[in-house]
């Protein structure tokens, strides 16, 4: 079945919260009027950082949203002004304490495309090496920990990795690493 026309008749910003807005709109479709509420957000970055021997550099934060711990890529918000490649530079060194002169693109994601706007870009970094302490955010709570592939493979498998976006990252790295 082909997908019906869609037209938008209006969007507005209905509140602001910090990182994200909350959007109204009111679209025609074939089904005649409806009202959606998306989230406008800043594109955000994920990396996979491997060191020279071939370890991944991943990062256990406490996350509010499942009141918890996770093992995850570091990663976080495009900062008005900044490359996502800039991003991911400063976000890898914040989180990890490590750092890469080689940052390759793994292309990008749409996160959530049903309410939210914006792009995840995953970014491969090559050769990181520790370049001192994490320095997060004020309001983050950050861990480095070093695994080898095989470790990841097992951590995306047994659920202790279930970030979807690392995951993605994750796979991607790995596939252009060639890792089994």
């Amino acid at each position: 079945m082909p997908i019906p026309p869609i037209q938008k008749l209006s969007s507005a910003i209905v509140g602001r919260h910090g990182i994200f807005d909350i959007v109204r709109h009111e679209i025609e479709g074939a089904d005649g009027p409806r009202v959606y509420v998306t989230l406008a957000m800043p594109d955000w970055v994920s990396i996979a950082a491997v060191t020279a021997d071939g370890r991944i550099v991943l990062v256990q934060q406490y996350r509010h949203g499942v009141d918890g711990v996770t093992l995850e890529t570091p990663g976080g918000i495009v900062d008005e002004g900044e490359s996502p490649e800039l991003s991911g530079r400063r976000e890898l060194r914040e989180e990890t304490g490590y750092a890469s002169r080689e940052l390759e693109s793994l292309g990008w994601v749409h996160p959530n495309p049903a309410v939210q706007n914006n792009r995840c870009h995953l970014f491969l970094a090559r050769n990181a090496e520790a370049a001192g302490l994490p320095a997060p955010d004020e309001d983050e709570h950050t861990e480095p920990s070093v695994l080898t592939p095989s470790e990841v493979r097992a951590a995306m498998s047994d659920g202790r990795i279930t970030h979807a976006l690392s995951i993605v990252t994750l796979e991607r790295a790995l596939a252009r690493l060639g890792a089994p």
